[in-house]
């Protein structure tokens, strides 16, 4: 008995005369420390026959079944489906003719060149030679393409800042795109929700901005920086709350208490240590340590959704990621004291309202409560673009063509993001119709969009006035985001969770061009992190939700846009229940199979089903 493996069952068919099995006990089932289940029956033989005609039957009449409608969908019909392996096995004549021996497997057909009759006939067997080789030399050449690639973006680039941010973008993308692949596919809908918590490091673009923009004299950098600022922080409270409460669903009454709050120790450490080391003169290579560190907890907080035992902890390293990031802002931003007074203002109303807003929100709400969240990203990355093109576009030597570049991506990335998320959160919100918007000629619609973008990102790089490159600036702003309310109105509320995640990418990539614009790591690295992680679960619950990525993308690109043809006809019979059947059902049943729904229609029912379970088991 020591020796069986936990699930082995033992059965003592001499439980009645004392058994041959220490431990066994007569008329009695049980499991053993061990994990080992006894049967000690002592009726076996008076069992046997109803269990075994039991069988017998249910065999008999699935093979009927098999036969007729439920393989041929026709509705009354009795038809023998030749297609059908069992049942063609099972068949002696059909309508007076021989039918037997069935035909040979198709593979077995092939190598002895018989047909399904069992005659003869020859056939030339075509086989398609495959080249080991070509596979070998797509990769090959793709990579080429890499390199090639990689060796004009060195040329090309204006110098060693651009290439070591370059390197930072290169190793954070890869690092999110592996870090997502851990996550379990329960906790999606938390980690988007985590994820677009961290991407509300968009203050920390406002931050600088407000600096520059009071160090200068600028007041509508000042206006926009305090803008962005305000709004992200509104986020990153929400975000942060939002996950929480979705993470607090797979709580349970019997679950050990968690102290996650004791984490405030170190992360109080590192902080009170980086004030003080500022204070003693060493600000420049605290600043750069205690940002590394924030990455690091961004990264952690997302690998920690990977089990239900380490998700709240994640969200708490998330958490002191963003705080710690905030914190090195603040301390490199060397502005008068009534300044960051007034930052740490905004961040604290901020943070604050977020916090109310997210606390006011039931559970079926969550989802367009994070679509909303993404907006608020999307705008303050828009509104510190714009901020620093007017502050920096008439002067050379800092609006160089890298930072032309990353103005104008953050702008269009963060407008698209902006009014594709207030879009997504109306249909989730049932404000709008969920069904597909079908304009006619939407696909044309969307190149001509996607067109003006680019023509006006043409301008904005050629323009010889800075009015005219505001004016390009805007154009870009409105046309991207006219793009995005549309592309995401033409997608059906069914695919909204994947709509979701694709703004989840992209306000990653927009943080992301935020780095390259202010010249911050921390920007450029967090950035990555979100975006590449984006993308991959976007391309996760695509393949979960049987869609085509490339369609949801693109806004239903490439589908009829207005509905001529014949409705789907639905065939076959329904199976019909009601809430008596249902609970004879599950209370005479030996196994209940459960096929959990995705996201957050996984998550709400959770408590329901943890019910259904301990009541089924006391029975």
């Amino acid at each position: 008995m020591a020796l069986l493996k936990p699930g082995s069952v033992v059965v003592d068919l001499a439980a009645e005369s004392g058994g041959n099995v220490a431990g066994s006990e007569p008329n009695r089932v049980y499991t053993t420390e061990q994990g080992v289940t006894m049967v000690g029956f002592t009726d076996l033989p008076s069992r046997l026959p109803t269990t075994a005609s039991t069988l017998f039957a249910n065999n008999v009449s699935k093979f009927l079944l098999s036969l007729g409608p439920q393989t041929t969908k026709e509705k009354g019909v009795f038809k023998i489906d030749h297609q059908d392996e069992a049942a063609r096995g099972c068949l002696i004549t059909d309508h007076g003719e021989l039918t037997w021996p069935p035909p040979p497997p198709p593979s077995l057909a092939a190598a002895t060149g018989t047909t399904p009759a069992g005659k003869a006939e020859a056939k030339d067997a075509q086989v398609v030679a495959v080249d080991p080789r070509q596979a070998f030399l797509t990769t090959a050449l793709w990579g080429s393409v890499g390199a090639g690639g990689m060796v004009a973006l060195g040329m090309a680039g204006p110098g060693p800042a651009f290439n070591s941010m370059l390197t930072t973008f290169a190793l954070s993308t890869m690092l999110g795109y592996h870090t997502v692949q851990g996550v379990a596919h329960s906790l999606h809908s938390p980690l988007m929700s985590v994820t677009n918590a961290i991407s509300g490091t968009t203050a920390l673009g406002g931050m600088i901005l407000l600096s520059h923009g009071v160090h200068d004299g600028h007041l509508t950098a000042q206006v926009l920086g305090a803008g962005a600022t305000l709004i992200s922080a509104v986020n990153i409270g929400g975000g942060f709350k939002v996950t929480g409460a979705m993470l607090d669903m797979f709580r349970r009454k019997e679950d050990a208490p968690e102290y996650n709050h004791l984490y405030a120790i170190p992360a109080g450490t590192l902080a009170a240590g980086y004030l003080y080391g500022l204070h003693a003169g060493h600000g420049e290579d605290l600043t750069s340590l205690v940002s590394l560190v924030s990455a690091l907890c961004c990264v952690g907080g997302i690998a920690g959704l990977s089990s239900q035992q380490t998700a709240r902890l994640g969200n708490v390293l998330a958490m002191s990621g963003v705080g710690l990031g905030t914190l090195a802002t603040l301390g490199s931003l060397q502005a008068p004291m009534p300044v960051l007074a007034g930052v740490m203002g905004l961040l604290g109303g901020g943070g604050l309202m977020g916090v109310r807003i997210a606390a006011k929100v039931g559970p079926s709400e969550l989802p367009q409560t994070v679509a909303a969240f993404h907006s608020l990203v999307g705008l303050a990355a828009l509104g510190t673009a714009v901020g620093d093109a007017t502050l920096y576009l008439g002067n050379p030597e800092i609006m160089d063509s890298t930072r032309i570049s990353a103005v104008y991506l953050a702008s269009v990335i963060g407008s698209i993001t902006a009014t594709g998320s207030v879009v997504a959160f109306g249909k989730l919100q049932g404000w709008l119709h969920s069904k597909a918007l079908s304009l006619p000629g939407r696909d044309a619609i969307n190149l001509g969009l996607g067109v003006g973008t680019a023509a006006s990102a043409v301008g904005f790089g050629l323009a010889g006035s800075p009015e005219g490159a505001l004016a390009c600036l805007g154009a870009g702003s409105l046309l991207s985001g006219a793009l995005g309310a549309h592309m995401t109105a033409s997608i059906g509320g069914a695919d909204m969770p994947v709509v979701v995640t694709v703004l989840n990418s992209y306000s990653g990539w927009a943080l992301c061009a935020e780095g390259f614009m202010l010249n911050s790591p921390l920007l450029t690295t967090v950035g990555a992190l979100i975006g590449s992680s984006g993308a991959i679960l976007t391309h996760i619950m695509c393949k979960a939700m049987n869609r085509d990525i490339v369609s949801v993308l693109l806004g239903g690109y490439g589908t009829s846009s207005t509905g001529k043809g014949e409705a789907m006809k639905i065939e076959g019979e329904p199976t019909m229940t009601d809430v008596a059947q249902t609970v004879e059902l599950l209370t005479n049943s030996k196994k209940v199979v459960i096929v959990p729904g995705y996201g957050t229609s996984y998550i709400i029912p959770t408590k329901g089903r943890r019910v259904l379970l301990q009541k089924s088991d006391k029975k």
